[in-house]
Parts: C-alpha cells; sequence; structure tokens
C-alpha cells in the first residue's frame, strides 16, 4: 500500500533515450502495484516527468509525498 522511492541521482531533466526508456519502465512497474495507496518521493529529479511517471496507476494514491524535489510548472498543471 505505500512505496517510498528515495535517493535516485539521475538528472531526467535533459532525457535521453535511456533515461525515457527507464521512465516507462517504471511507470509500468508502478501499474502493476494494483493496491498502491501511498508514494513518496524523496530526493529524485523529476521535472517535467511526473505525467509518465503516475500515468500508469490503476487507481488514484490517497497521498502522494515530495521532498527534496524539483517541480516545474508542467508538473503542477499535472497535479
Amino acid at each position: 500500500r505505500s512505496l517510498k522511492l528515495r535517493n535516485s541521482t539521475e538528472d531526467v531533466q535533459d532525457l535521453m533515450p535511456e533515461s525515457a526508456e527507464r521512465i516507462r519502465r517504471v511507470a509500468r512497474q508502478l501499474g502493476m502495484l494494483s493496491s498502491l495507496r501511498e508514494l513518496n518521493l524523496r530526493s529524485t529529479h523529476l521535472s517535467g516527468n511526473l505525467r509518465e511517471i503516475l500515468c500508469e496507476l490503476q487507481a488514484p494514491l490517497e497521498s502522494l509525498g515530495f521532498a527534496s524535489c524539483f517541480l516545474v510548472p508542467a508538473d503542477l498543471t499535472f497535479l
């Protein structure tokens, strides 16, 4: 029901093809967690990619936490 993703050092602001594929894989794996209700993203560089990361979720989250995440206007619009 709860997952914490932390300490990712990958900067996805300037996506390379392999980085974009990694984001798609993470999204697919998150989508397989059908009972996921809480997601905490800590120390990750997700700028501009929240839509791609969260797009595969099967149900709405009850809680989405950010700590040390850099969000851009596109992320806020998505949220």
